[in-house]
């Protein structure tokens, strides 16, 4: 069990990461810290459940929280995965709401949980951190749009806009090809793609197929940069 003086520090300085309030002064984000409820889980434990009134937020410690919805169909629809430093449910207890979505340890986790009040009187005393607030949460809701506009493409053109994306990032040219780590396992690819592996491996089977890519256990070698980025948009010059 951590020594309760490094408890303290982490707890400090995955809050003092947080983009929600990057602006406000190291004596309001201790002042933070010191009314967080701070909660440990094993990997598989839910953190919050979909549908549930959203009372308080969480920022995430150590380890990392799945954030998906669970489909009539079965499915699980991941959303996003977050880590140290970053917000969980905040969207949804600023305004009120009820969780829209459930959180899963992805890990063993420890979370730093605040309540709503918290904020608001952070706001009051240092009005500056409206900003940070403002920019941080528009930009979570873009992102989730995003999401939601990749789940509503066939799953080829979602592994492929995934790993185009990944190619701007981590991509490194090789004699064979530029080649690009998947970044997860195959199962939890699929989970984040709103998928089950099956389909995804039937969907690396037919980009492999087409010339775009080669599929290695951890990695792919993408062939065809311009083909990937077209299917992954939905554009085609047909």
């Amino acid at each position: 069990m951590p020594h309760p003086t490094s408890r303290g520090a982490e707890v400090l300085a995955a809050l003092r990461a947080c983009r929600l309030w990057r602006a406000a002064s190291d004596d309001a984000v201790a002042e933070l810290a010191r009314g967080a409820r701070i909660q440990d889980v094993d990997r598989g434990a839910v953190l919050v459940r979909e549908g549930g009134v959203a009372e308080r937020f969480g920022v995430v410690v150590i380890g990392r929280a799945k954030v998906y919805h669970l489909a009539a169909d079965g499915r699980v629809l991941t959303f996003e995965t977050v880590g140290a430093g970053e917000p969980v449910a905040a969207v949804a207890v600023l305004a009120g709401t009820r969780y829209p979505a459930t959180v899963e340890a992805a890990t063993a986790v420890t979370v730093a949980w605040l309540e709503r009040d918290d904020i608001f009187e952070l706001l009051e005393a240092q009005p500056g951190v409206a900003r940070s607030i403002i920019t941080e949460l528009a930009s979570r809701v873009v992102n989730m749009t995003a999401v939601a506009t990749s789940l509503s493409m066939d799953v080829p053109s979602r592994v492929a806009a995934y790993l185009f994306q990944r190619s701007l990032s981590v991509g490194h040219a090789t004699s064979a090809g530029l080649v690009v780590d998947l970044g997860m396992t195959k199962a939890e690819l699929a989970s984040s793609l709103g998928t089950v592996p099956e389909t995804l491996s039937r969907a690396l089977a037919r980009l492999r197929d087409d010339g775009i890519l080669e599929v290695r256990s951890r990695d792919v070698v993408v062939l065809d940069v311009g083909a990937l980025a077209r299917l992954g948009s939905g554009y085609s010059e047909e």
